[in-house]
């Protein structure tokens, strides 16, 4: 329940443009006027922060309420298609309905945050995509600048993935398959 929180938010900043999603850590700074708490994010807790790291913080800060905080803050900015999204999406008294919509999702996108936390043998992985054409060379030499395997998973996910589709989606899954064999039966017995 509270992964499938950090998923459906996560997608939500996703789709936001990249002057909206400024637009929502630049409110998250601002008092909200809410009985939750923190009532307001520091910078510091803002800096760098990308769609899924802002995920991780409202989850982190907000639990339960963090769709709703959400929501709200989403459609203060205006974005009121990507809130309206995510609150039809989040039914606290109908998991069935958030169970189905992950189900639809590909395997790695369901898997996102756990494939960011558990890859550890990321260069090969890399390696592949560069090989089957996934990534180009530049985006290869990119993530192979990112100092963690956590950075360098995150840049896949919020690049060349997100623009090259299924496909992508379906190389990473063989690659993870063939350098992370453990870690995919564990997901996958997961369901």
């Amino acid at each position: 329940c509270f992964e499938s929180r950090r998923i459906l938010i996560a997608d939500a900043l996703e789709d936001l443009t990249p002057k909206d999603l400024s637009k929502f850590t630049a409110r998250l700074k601002e008092p909200r006027g809410d009985e939750h708490k923190p009532a307001r994010f520091r910078q510091g807790q803002l800096n760098g922060k990308d769609h899924q790291g802002l995920a991780d913080l409202l989850t982190d800060s907000f639990s339960g309420n963090a769709v709703s905080i959400t929501v709200a803050l989403l459609r203060a900015i205006g974005a009121n298609r990507v809130a309206e999204e995510l609150g039809e999406s989040w039914q606290p008294d109908g998991p069935s309905h958030t169970v189905y919509l992950l189900a639809t999702k590909h395997f790695v996108d369901r898997n996102r945050n756990e494939l960011i936390y558990r890859v550890s043998n990321v260069v090969p992985i890399l390696d592949h995509l560069l090989q089957e054409k996934v990534l180009k060379d530049e985006q290869y030499d990119e993530a192979m600048k990112k100092s963690t395997a956590q950075d360098k998973m995150r840049f896949l996910f919020s690049g060349p993935l997100k623009s090259a589709g299924d496909r992508a989606k379906d190389e990473l899954l063989s690659a993870l398959k063939k350098y992370e064999p453990y870690l995919i039966k564990d997901l996958e017995r997961k369901g």
